[in-house]
């Protein structure tokens, strides 16, 4: 279980690059197709699902806990992929 613990851990980060990755594109001006906005989401909320699973059999922590820890972590990814570019 701890070695499919680890893997979520690193799927996430893996994720979070992705999302910056993006972030970083579209920051800078280029053009960001949403197809590549929409797989990038598909990956991010798979992985965070995955992980949801992981962490809730693990059972040492209280479950709305773990809940809202990966309902921020999904919107947080979100909201990087998807947001314009600021002003």
């Amino acid at each position: 279980m701890e070695i499919y613990f680890l893997s979520m851990a690193i799927l996430t980060l893996m994720s979070f690059y992705l999302a910056q990755s993006l972030r970083s594109a579209i920051n800078n001006g280029q053009t960001v197709r949403n197809i590549a906005k929409l797989f990038c989401s598909i990956f991010c909320i798979l992985v965070a699902s995955l992980f949801l699973f992981a962490h809730l059999s693990l059972g040492f922590v209280n479950s709305v806990i773990v809940y809202i820890f990966h309902s921020f972590i999904v919107i947080f990814q979100m909201a990087m992929i998807w947001f314009p570019k600021p002003d």
